[in-house]
């Protein structure tokens, strides 16, 4: 109880890790079991305007995010005073900042429907672990961290990372519009992916900080090791992933 929020832990989806868990199990189920068996003698779904819909959905709640930590969340200041507690750093938008990224947090479960729409277009090649596992580890990061350690530094993660989504989303978006876009665009898959992760190493190397004897509570030194675990394993399955581009040249 001593690294529980006292502020959010009677909010939707806070309460209880048992939420959180029946919808990733439901997603882990539908994404390699019912999903496969319901498309198995079926052609897969086109989907487009869906998609299109659901890209600039993403778009404009990723933008949304990004416009309110910048406002009010104090991102920059939050790397160079690390130490520092999240209402220390916000002052009086502390729980503003916590409102934040409990959006954050219901955005990412709503990033899972993109592996759903994989299983739907039979596009079973992009169902890899490195994205089950991104959107899973996503999903628990986020809660932990506003559940148990709420700190400044997660306005930093989520105005990065948030930037990030704005971008990728645009260029799915974009794919959209058929063969000769898609050409187009190629040459800046690897991009999306260095920038990936770019943000990835930038965020776990600041995380760092946490582990200096004389940083904050025992709290920030949780936060610290979560973040830096989370962020090396990512940022070592999309580099082995961003070797694919190399073989096959793009």
């Amino acid at each position: 109880m001593d690294f529980i929020d006292a502020r959010t832990m009677d909010w939707p989806l806070l309460s209880s890790p048992m939420s959180i868990i029946y919808i990733l199990l439901a997603y882990l189920y539908v994404v390699y079991f019912t999903g496969p068996q319901f498309m198995k003698n079926k052609q897969p779904y086109s989907l487009k305007r869906f998609i299109q819909c659901y890209d600039l959905f993403q778009i404009g709640a990723n933008f949304w995010l990004v416009f309110n930590v910048m406002t009010d969340g104090r991102p920059f200041t939050a790397m160079w005073r690390y130490c520092e507690s999240l209402d220390k750093i916000c002052s009086c938008n502390g729980e503003k900042q916590l409102e934040i990224i409990w959006w954050t947090l219901l955005l990412k479960i709503i990033d899972l429907i993109e592996t759903i729409i994989f299983v739907l277009r039979k596009k079973d090649r992009q169902v890899t672990f490195l994205h089950t596992y991104h959107h899973i580890s996503s999903v628990i990061y986020t809660w932990t961290t506003l559940r148990h350690s709420p700190h400044s530094f997660l306005m930093t993660i989520i105005a990065l990372n948030c930037s990030v989504h704005v971008i990728m989303y645009s260029y799915y978006c974009l794919s959209t519009f058929g063969s000769n876009m898609q050409q187009r665009l190629l040459p800046f898959k690897k991009w999306i992916t260095l920038i990936q992760m770019a943000h990835m190493a930038f965020l776990t190397v600041v995380s760092l900080q946490g582990l200096i004897l004389n940083c904050g509570n025992m709290s920030v030194k949780y936060f610290s090791v979560a973040t830096f675990l989370n962020g090396i394993v990512n940022l070592s399955m999309f580099s082995n992933f961003y070797k694919s581009y190399k073989k096959s040249k793009i």
